[in-house]
This record gives C-alpha cells, structure tokens and sequence, in this order.
C-alpha cells in the first residue's frame, strides 16, 4: 500500500538507471544521516561521510569504536541511512539497512584518508594516534534492505509552477519520482552480473 503522493510520482525505470541516478545524488552530498537504536529502543542519528559505496551497494563508513553507535549497532544491527537535497531542489533519500562492523586492518587502510585523523584525537599512548593502525577506527558496513529515492525531475520553477497547479486543482504535485529499490533486487543482479552501472 502506497501513499497518494508515492502513487502519483512512483515510476518504474531500470534498476541500472535507478542505481545510477542514486549513485549521482549520493555524490552530490558531503554526508548522510546514519540513524542507530539504542538499548531502550530510541533512535539516535549523526552524520557520517560515506568512505565506500561498493559495486554490489554497500556501504561502508570509518568510524570510533568508542562510541555510542558501536554499542548500538552491537544491540541492534537495524540502520538507516538518509541525505536530503531538497533545498537545492535534488530530491532525496532513505536507506533501511543492516550494520556489520568490522576491524580489518587491511579494510581500515583501504579506506583511510587524511582527514580521518582530525576525527580521532592523538591520545599520546603510542597506539591511538590517528592512525590507519589506531585500533579505534572501525568499518561499519551496511546492507541495504530497501532503498527509497526521491529523484527530481523538474527544476526549481518546474516544482513552484507544478506546486502552485496541484494547489489550484487539487492534485498531487509531483516535482519528481519515488524509486524503490530492494536488497534483493541488488543481490539478484549482482549474482547474475547485470548489476553494471555506466
């Protein structure tokens, strides 16, 4: 069962095209909001960079195992992961996924970057430094349950002219496209090798 606005702007392009545009939308944004659940069953939400969107649509973040969110993923693997480019009329998107973590060091140096460093202190004891070999610096890799997009369609005026409209006549507006894509879609073509973008 869907929603009137989600009835009225869902389409049905490819999966290739859906993963490609997501793909452009997600490198539009510096961040995403990854949202945990805590023991008493709150939700707690932070941005993160993603360091990782691999071929087969994981994703894959470095974070402080000292944390909040590691506890929290240990209590409850459910994530989602959300960005939302609406203000620069770019639609937007919501990730329900499964957190694993892990401490790899070969995956830590793999997606290790300078700027890391500003976000883990020099603790002074010779091992928490910073560093790709700092043991607090852990991957949390998410797989993707259901992904929904809104891809934007019509430019900035398009959706005022389009809102206005839908206004006067009483219809839904509808500036853009609602995509839904699911795990098992990515995990079917992926295995199939038809999971190609351009």
């Amino acid at each position: 069962m869907s929603d009137q606005y989600t009835a009225a702007s869902g389409t049905s392009p490819s999966l290739t095209e859906k993963l490609t545009t997501l793909r452009e939308f997600l490198n539009t944004q510096k961040s995403v909001m990854l949202v945990t659940v805590s023991e008493d069953g709150s939700l707690h939400a932070r941005t993160m960079a993603i360091s990782e969107i691999t071929k087969d649509w994981k994703f894959r973040f470095v974070y402080d195992n000292e944390s909040h969110k590691d506890a929290e993923v240990k209590n409850d693997s459910h994530v989602n992961l959300n960005a939302d480019g609406m203000t620069q009329n770019k639609g937007w998107v919501s990730i329900a996924g499964k957190a694993t973590r892990s401490t790899d060091r070969e995956l830590v140096k793999h997606l290790y970057t300078p700027t890391l460093k500003a976000w883990f202190a020099d603790k002074g004891d010779g091992v928490r430094d910073g560093s790709p070999n700092d043991p607090r610096l852990t991957v949390l890799e998410v797989k993707v349950d259901e992904i929904r997009h809104f891809h934007q369609v019509k430019t900035t005026l398009g959706t005022i002219t389009d809102v206005v409209a839908s206004t006067i006549t009483g219809s839904t507006a509808t500036p853009g496209e609602v995509r839904t894509i699911t795990g098992e879609e990515i995990a079917s073509a992926w295995s199939k090798g038809e999971l190609k973008e351009p």
